[in-house]
């Protein structure tokens, strides 16, 4: 009898915590589905009186990569920052215990920005976050490689100028825009290696253009961060533009020899010209490959030219001799010895001047 008595007991205490079990899954099943509501609400852009979402951005590069002038692409890691004000996360003004939560993509409405001519984009770490008053802060640590048109007509004395341009994926500018200025952490680190050897880097610029919509794309603006890019030229001075000059005007101790030694007259041009193809062929992979004239391609012809002019020199004056014209062969021979150099000089001038100026 006590057995069963005990038995019974115990069913009972089992029971009652089924029960409690049971009650308190039933009560919080309310919450959890109320809460589930306002995340899927928080996904929705904020409302703002039928007013677009101003977003504010920044683009503060920590190190420039590379510039690779042949694929015409670049490669930059740094941080981007955006800042946007979502009034359904601000919290009461009694609350000031918490100034700042942390959240994560999903959690809440963020804006999908997005490089419109990035290649490869890699995201390293991201920070979400967002203050009393609402303001949400998005920090972008990132590494991209981007396409970019490069103009050398000016090369090797050319300033480049690097474009990120910043959409808003597959969403409206009656939805989102960016602000007309940049945030203050727009810039470039100074550390000792953010920049590259051959360039230096100029103050970054900021603007917002309109993008007009296309086949299921609706119109949307872009944020456009330009940094000019100025061409340390000094190795293509000394490396390059030297050497090929001062192998252009050796060409020039012709004319300083007598114009019956037909043999060794013709052998200096045509050797220089020679050295000249050569050299042109060892520089050719630090040299972009572009389909116009560069300043540095224009050197290369008029170097060319000179030499070729100076054999066909050559040939008119063993002509006239051989016509017995020598006095007229000599006089022309002898005009040679400063017109050449003059004639160099003066076209590598106008050169500079056409293209540099």
């Amino acid at each position: 009898m006590r057995i069963f008595f005990w038995r019974n007991i115990i069913y009972v205490a089992m029971l009652s915590c089924l029960a409690t079990l049971t009650v308190g899954a039933a009560t919080k099943k309310d919450p959890s589905d109320k809460q589930k509501a306002e995340n899927v609400e928080l996904l929705q852009p904020p409302s703002l009186g039928g007013q677009s979402v101003e977003v504010a951005v920044a683009l503060y590069v920590t190190n420039f990569v590379a510039i690779d002038e042949t694929k015409e692409t670049f490669e930059v890691s740094g941080y981007l920052t955006a800042k946007w004000k979502d009034p359904r996360l601000a919290l009461p003004i009694a609350a000031t215990d918490q100034k700042k939560r942390v959240y994560r993509l999903g959690d809440i409405w963020a804006p999908s920005i997005e490089s419109a001519n990035t290649i490869s984009h890699k995201a390293m770490q991201y920070w979400l976050t967002a203050d009393q008053d609402g303001l949400v802060t998005y920090v972008e640590r990132f590494d991209s490689i981007v396409s970019n048109n490069f103009d050398f007509r000016r090369f090797p004395f050319d300033t480049q100028l690097l474009r990120l341009e910043f959409h808003t994926f597959f969403t409206s500018d009656e939805d989102v825009r960016f602000a007309p200025q940049p945030l203050p952490s727009t810039g470039i680190s100074r550390d000792r290696d953010t920049e590259l050897s051959g360039w230096s880097s100029g103050e970054v610029k900021y603007t917002v253009d309109r993008v007009k919509g296309g086949l299921n794309l609706p119109s949307t603006n872009e944020a456009v961060f330009q940094i000019p890019m100025k061409r340390r030229s000094g190795f293509y001075i000394w490396k390059i533009i030297v050497p090929l000059m001062m192998l252009a005007l050796i060409p020039g101790v012709v004319f300083w020899i007598d114009a019956e030694m037909f043999d060794w007259l013709l052998k200096i041009p045509m050797t220089m010209m020679l050295s000249m193809v050569a050299f042109e062929f060892t520089i050719a992979r630090d040299l972009p490959r572009i389909g116009y004239v560069s300043f540095l391609d224009a050197i290369f012809l008029a170097s060319f030219t000179l030499c070729f002019l100076c054999i066909f020199e050559i040939l008119g004056v063993f002509l006239l001799q051989k016509q017995g014209k020598r006095k007229l062969a000599v006089k022309l021979h002898t005009m040679g010895r400063w017109a050449y150099p003059l004639t160099y000089l003066i076209v590598i001038a106008i050169l500079a001047v056409g293209f540099l100026a």
